[in-house]
C-alpha cells in the first residue's frame, strides 16, 4: 500500500450551490454576473491519482501478506474475508452507524437526481444498517458505501473511506476494484473502452512486464470477457478505487471498462489480443510486481502541430493549427485557474488573428471546474446570444422528484457580448463563421459537461466521440458550508441541483446521454499508428465544410 498525505488531495467542483442557502448562492450569483466575472473560486472536484505518484509516500502499516490464490479465483464467501483482514476493524461501531446515518439521511433529503435511476432508497437503508450494527470492519464498511454511492450512478456523489479507496493502491493481494481510469493508471498503460466491453491499450510503458503493446486489446481474465468480471465484482460489493464513474449509463460503463488494468491484480492471466499477431494469448498477471504509473491518461492520441496541457501548474489550456492544415485545435483539459482567460485567448488568436478556416474543440478530458468559465471563449464563438440550460434543486426533503427552480435559462446565456480580448482589454463582438467540431467523451465531468453542452449552441457546430459523463449538477461543497463531512477520514459529496435543456423543463439531463452527432472512438489499428480516430473523423468532417479535397 501507498500512501499520501491529506494535504495533497485535490478537489474538483463546479460552480456552487448549496440546498438550504439558495439566497446566499443568487447573491453570489448577481454579483458575478455585474461585475462581469464568469466564475466563483472554489475547490477542485475529485480525488486527483496523480498524487498517487507525486505525493509524500510514507511507510505504510503492515497489511496480511498476499493470499496464496488470487482474490479473482476466491469465492465472494473468500474475498469478503480477505475485504474484512485486509484494512482491519476500523473506526467503533457507533461512529459507522453515524456516518452511514448522515450519508444516507443527507442522499433522502438532498440529492436531486433521483430521475432516471431505479433505486429503492429507503429499503436500501433497511437491508445495510442492520449490518453495520452488526458489527463491520472497515474494508466492508468502505464497500457498503462506495456501493450506496454507486447506486446513484452520478459522477459528483461519492462516499469514499480515505486509507480503504485513495490511498491503498491496487496491487497483489489488495481487495479493490478499480474505477475510471483518467490521469495516472498503475498497471503501466492507459486504456480506453472499446464497444464490445473489451478495455484497448493506447499509450504504455516501454517494455511492459506483460508485453503489452498500443493497440492490444484486454478481453478479460481467466478466460472470462471484463464487463461480465467487473459487472460481478461490482455486485458483489468488492472496494472500490475511484476517480470518478460515469452519471450516462454509456459513461458509467465507460468508466469501469476503461480501468480493466487496475484490476489485473485480482486475476491469475490477462487475455490480450495482440494487435500485431491478431492472437489471443493469456500472460501471467504475477509477472506484474508493483505499480507502474504511464505519463497521463486522457484518451486523446498526440495530434501534429499541436501540444497538449501538462495539467498541473494551471497548465489546462493548449492550443495550436494542425500540421498541414488550416484548423485550429483547443484542449481544454480543466476550467480552472487561467483556463478562463487560456481559452478565450486560444479562440480569440485561432479565428480572429489567424483566421483559421475551421476549429476543434477538445473537450474528451475535461475535470472541471468553475461553472461559468467555458462561456467567455465560446461567447467569442457565437454570433447572437443564446439561453442554454435551466437548473433545479429538491422542492423538499420528503419527496425524490418534486422540483423548483434555482437558475432559468436566462441565466446560462451563452452570449457574445459579454467576451472581452484578455490581451487588448477591449469590448468586441466577435463572432465565428467557420465550421466547429466538438470532441466529446466520458473523461468530461462536472464543469466539462456543462462546457460541451453549451457548446452544442454553437452556428456550425458539430460532435464527434463519445457522451460527456452528464454530471450536470453541482455537489454539496465547504465554500458555502454545505460541505457532506462524514470526519476526517472520508470525502464525500452529492448532487443538489439537476438541469434541463432550454424549453423542456421537466426532462432533466442527469442520467441521459449527450447527444453526439457522429458516434466515434479510438480504434486499434490507429492507435497502433499513433492516429486518432476522433479526430480523423472531425478533420474529414471539417475539409468538407471548408471544400478542402
Amino acid at each position: 500500500m501507498q500512501r499520501v498525505t491529506r494535504s495533497s488531495i485535490v478537489y474538483r467542483t463546479p460552480f456552487p450551490v448549496a440546498a438550504g442557502v439558495v439566497l446566499a448562492t443568487l447573491v453570489v450569483a448577481a454579483l458575478a454576473a455585474q461585475s462581469g466575472t464568469p466564475a466563483v473560486p472554489v475547490p477542485e472536484f475529485g480525488v486527483d491519482k496523480q498524487i498517487l505518484m507525486r505525493g509524500a509516500v510514507a511507510s505504510s502499516p503492515r497489511r496480511p501478506a498476499a493470499p496464496s490464490q488470487p482474490l479473482g479465483s476466491m469465492t465472494p464467501q473468500e474475498r469478503r474475508a480477505a475485504i474484512d483482514t485486509y484494512w482491519g476493524e476500523g473506526e467503533s461501531t457507533a461512529t459507522k452507524l453515524a456516518i452511514f446515518d448522515k450519508f444516507w439521511q443527507s442522499v433522502d433529503a438532498r440529492f436531486a437526481a433521483f430521475q432516471g435511476i431505479d433505486v429503492d432508497w429507503r429499503a436500501l437503508r433497511a437491508r445495510y444498517r442492520p449490518e453495520v450494527a452488526a458489527g463491520a470492519s472497515r474494508g466492508r464498511f468502505a464497500a457498503i458505501m462506495n456501493h450506496l454511492a454507486v447506486l446513484l450512478r452520478d459522477s459528483h456523489s461519492q462516499a469514499d473511506d480515505l486509507l480503504v479507496n485513495i490511498w491503498t493502491v491496487p496491487g497483489p493481494g489488495v481487495p479493490l476494484l478499480g474505477a475510471g481510469g483518467w490521469e495516472a493508471d498503475p498497471s503501466g498503460a492507459c486504456m480506453t473502452a472499446l464497444d464490445d466491453g473489451s478495455a484497448l491499450v493506447y499509450s504504455v510503458v516501454p517494455h511492459h512486464p506483460l508485453g503489452l503493446q498500443r493497440g492490444d486489446v484486454i478481453l478479460g481474465y481467466d478466460g472470462q470477457p471484463w464487463r461480465q468480471l467487473y459487472s460481478e465484482l461490482l455486485k458483489e460489493e468488492v472496494p472500490l478505487w475511484p476517480l470518478w464513474w460515469g452519471t450516462s449509463p454509456s459513461s458509467f460503463d465507460h468508466s469501469f471498462v476503461m480501468a480493466a488494468g487496475q484490476s489485473l491484480h485480482l486475476f491469475t492471466t490477462m487475455d490480450i489480443r495482440k494487435h500485431d499477431t491478431g492472437q489471443i494469448v493469456h500472460v501471467p498477471t504475477n509477472l506484474m510486481t508493483g505499480a507502474i504509473w504511464e505519463g497521463f491518461c486522457s484518451e486523446q492520441m498526440d495530434i501534429p502541430g499541436v501540444p497538449k496541457p501538462t495539467y498541473y501548474g494551471e497548465d489546462y489550456v493548449r492550443w495550436g493549427v494542425v500540421d498541414g492544415t488550416k484548423i485550429g485545435y483547443v484542449y481544454v483539459w480543466g476550467w480552472l485557474g487561467s483556463a478562463v482567460d487560456g481559452f478565450a485567448e486560444a479562440v480569440y488568436q485561432l479565428t480572429q488573428v489567424q483566421h483559421v478556416d475551421g476549429l476543434i474543440i477538445d473537450f474528451r478530458f475535461n475535470t472541471g471546474g468553475f461553472m461559468l468559465a467555458p462561456f467567455r471563449g465560446l461567447g467569442a464563438l457565437s454570433s447572437h446570444p443564446v439561453p442554454t440550460t435551466g437548473m433545479d434543486k429538491r422542492l423538499t426533503a420528503t419527496d425524490h422528484f418534486k422540483m423548483k427552480k434555482l437558475f432559468p435559462p436566462s441565466y446560462f446565456l451563452l452570449d457574445f457580448d459579454n467576451w472581452s480580448t484578455p490581451r487588448l482589454g477591449l469590448k468586441v463582438t466577435p463572432s465565428y463563421e467557420g465550421p466547429v467540431a466538438l470532441l466529446t467523451g466520458p473523461g468530461a465531468i462536472s464543469a466539462g459537461d456543462f462546457g460541451a453542452v453549451w457548446a452544442t449552441s454553437l452556428p456550425r457546430a458539430r460532435s464527434f466521440g463519445k457522451s460527456t459523463s452528464m454530471a450536470l449538477g453541482l455537489p454539496t461543497q465547504p465554500f458555502l458550508g454545505t460541505e457532506l463531512d462524514l470526519g476526517p477520514d472520508w470525502f464525500a459529496r452529492i448532487a443538489e441541483t439537476n438541469t434541463y435543456a432550454i424549453g423542456a423543463p421537466r426532462d432533466f439531463l442527469i442520467h441521459t446521454e449527450f447527444p453526439v452527432d457522429e458516434s466515434v472512438w479510438l480504434t486499434p489499428d490507429d492507435v497502433a499508428a499513433g492516429k486518432d480516430t476522433v479526430v480523423a473523423t472531425a478533420l474529414r468532417w471539417l475539409q468538407r465544410q471548408i471544400g478542402v479535397r
